[in-house]
């Protein structure tokens, strides 16, 4: 089973002693169960996964996970009310998820669904629920529009020089809100989610570079205190820095970082700022593997249309 197996199968018979005095599935075989679902569903057999899954949630009903991937197979199936029945089946209280980390993922699902039901104060309640379960505190508004205050007069680099955000697991969370408040309108707010999630983003890189080289710094170049400026020249330097990390960049694309940063520029665009979104769209365009938001960019950088730009959020 090997080291990793062995260690998974203990926590689950410690934590799920229910699992193991069912009827039918008894020891191993209902976390073995659970895999082989999981491992159908990735392979596209959608219809013997929900079979599997539910077969574990009659063996044991506690286990939230099984409801999960249940909710999972319905969504991918287009689904959704049967997928967000699911869903909040899984988070009823006494089910327990294993990992307990998969009850933010089940928040995420149950935000997605809503978002393409175009439900977006519910998707917001997930999202919410999503900030409110991470493993750092809750930034409080003033915190947060202090940094978002910040950024937009001094720009990423003053803001990546004082602050550090890194819960991975929430940065979803906060480009969810900024999404779905670009699509009413919203700049402030959406700029705000925004800059939250890419200082995330930033921040986890930072710490990347720092456990190769613990001398390494943020601030190559100095800033002038005293000047009211927007500054990007170290955050260019760091983008720099890591284009041939396959780790990074591949967390960059993941992340989706380019496309956060071309919004943080529409968002200033919108709210008249156009030399700072002039510079966010330059560090985009300093990299041409940047895709469609390189072009994107450039096309603002030559040409500002503010339509055109919105019209990439089909993109998102």
């Amino acid at each position: 089973m090997g080291t990793i197996g062995l260690l998974a199968f203990v926590l689950l018979f410690t934590h799920f002693p229910t699992l193991w005095s069912r009827e039918g599935l008894q020891g191993g075989a209902l976390w073995l169960e659970m895999e082989r679902g999981i491992r159908a569903y990735e392979e596209g057999r959608l219809g013997e996964a929900l079979r599997i899954f539910r077969t574990v949630v009659e063996a044991d009903s506690s286990y939230a996970n099984a409801h999960m991937w249940i909710g999972h197979v319905f969504a991918l199936e287009g689904e959704f009310d049967s997928a967000l029945r699911k869903y909040e089946d899984a988070l009823r209280e006494g089910r327990n998820f294993f990992p307990d980390a998969l009850r933010i993922d089940t928040y995420y699902s149950l935000a997605d669904i809503y978002q393409r039901l175009r439900e977006p104060e519910r998707a917001k309640e997930y999202l919410q629920k999503v900030l409110s379960e991470g493993r750092e505190e809750e930034l409080p508004p003033s915190r947060r529009r202090a940094i978002t205050d910040m950024f937009i007069r001094q720009g990423p680099d003053k803001v990546l020089e004082l602050y550090r955000l890194r819960d991975k697991a929430v940065r979803g969370a906060y480009e969810g809100f900024a999404f779905l408040e670009l699509n009413e309108g919203n700049f402030q707010s959406s700029t705000e989610h925004l800059v939250l999630s890419t200082l995330i983003s930033f921040s986890l890189i930072i710490e990347h570079l720092r456990s190769n080289d613990p001398e390494y710094r943020f601030v190559q170049r100095e800033m002038n205190p005293g000047v009211e400026e927007f500054f990007t020249d170290n955050t260019a330097l760091l983008l720099r820095k890591v284009r041939k990390d396959d780790k990074v960049r591949s967390y960059i694309k993941s992340a989706g970082l380019y496309r956060q940063l071309f919004f943080i520029g529409v968002g200033l665009q919108q709210t008249d700022r156009p030399e700072a979104a002039r510079k966010i769209w330059r560090l985009i365009t300093d990299d041409r593997e940047a895709g469609i938001w390189y072009d994107a960019a450039l096309t603002q950088l030559t040409e500002p249309d503010r339509p055109r730009a919105m019209a990439m959020l089909r993109h998102w």
